[in-house]
């Protein structure tokens, strides 16, 4: 069987249904694999009387998302990474209190990309840490982009 759109032809209904159902890939995918565009796909599938799936958003975590900026990521988008992976702090891991309002991640060598170089810190520890940092260091805490 020939298709109008290409001198390819049709691969076996089987194959393409084992692709779509079994492996969840995309028509876009399945166009990628046998040399031809999503639309050629599609128009096989309803030649072939493929039923389509219900759309389902796909894993899109870290690199995997089309916005994905690695180490030229903002400053917000570090401390997004961190709650991703590690949750939201409810509690400060230097003065020890769970009682207070708010709490922060707090970058500990500006290594902001590094998820495992945070501590959990209440406002105010927080604050006092990034003081005593500049202080030492001579530098501001932040030398990461922010978002304009």
């Amino acid at each position: 069987m020939s298709n109008k759109y290409t001198a390819m032809p049709i691969p076996a209904k089987e194959i393409l249904e084992k692709l779509y159902h079994e492996d969840f890939l995309s028509q876009k995918e399945i166009g990628v694999k046998f040399f031809t565009t999503q639309k050629v796909v599609c128009t096989w599938f309803k030649k072939l009387q493929i039923k389509s799936r219900k759309p389902y958003k796909r894993f899109q975590s870290g690199e995997k998302n089309h916005s994905w900026k690695g180490d030229d990521a903002t400053y917000a988008a570090f401390h997004y990474r961190v709650i991703a992976k590690r949750g939201k702090p409810h509690y400060c891991s230097v003065c020890g209190t769970m009682k207070k309002e708010r709490y922060e991640w707090a970058n500990l060598t500006g290594r902001y990309s590094d998820i495992l170089d945070y501590a959990r810190m209440c406002v105010s520890c927080h604050r006092n840490y990034d003081k005593k940092r500049r202080l030492e260091t001579n530098k501001m805490t932040i030398n990461v982009k922010r978002k304009k």
